[in-house]
């Protein structure tokens, strides 16, 4: 049996969606300062400091930060885009560690744990992300650190 319809021609015009190149560069720019303090609590159990003794990370262009902060405009920016994307996000190491950070106490094996398997996922998301929405990401987690008041 033949159609007695034919279909009907498609009128829209295709227009292919925008591929988006894995953002690896910036995922190790954002994530690999955070790597590095792990890596050296983990070989002799200690951070770089400030002259105050308050503990500071160094950035992929040589900049140094003090690491409590940095740390937590990370979590917000991932807070934000879990909660932009609904997913879910295993930032619990990451909120111990600037915890400890900010006050200034030891930083637990179970805390270095916890960031090591939270650290593959967290470099996946940052590596296949929008650029776009990455960029918005990073002007809110700007905004809101500009509202907060000053610790």
């Amino acid at each position: 049996m033949s159609n007695r319809h034919p279909k009907a021609r498609r009128t829209k015009r295709y227009t292919p969606r925008p591929i988006h190149p894995p953002m690896i560069i910036a995922s190790a720019l954002v994530l690999g300062p955070l790597i590095a303090i792990l890596d050296r609590l983990e070989i002799d159990g200690t951070v770089n400091v400030d002259e105050r003794g308050d503990p500071i990370l160094q950035d992929g262009d040589g900049n140094w930060y003090e690491a409590a902060g940095g740390i937590e405009g990370l979590i917000w920016h991932l807070e934000m885009h879990a909660a932009r994307h609904s997913v879910s996000l295993p930032l619990d190491g990451l909120r111990e560690l600037e915890r400890a950070f900010r006050f200034c106490s030891p930083v637990q094996s179970s805390t270095i744990r916890k960031l090591r398997q939270a650290m593959p996922m967290l470099q996946r998301l940052m590596a296949t992300a929008d650029p776009e929405d990455q960029l918005d990401l990073l002007q809110q987690t700007r905004i809101k650190a500009a509202m907060e008041p000053s610790k």
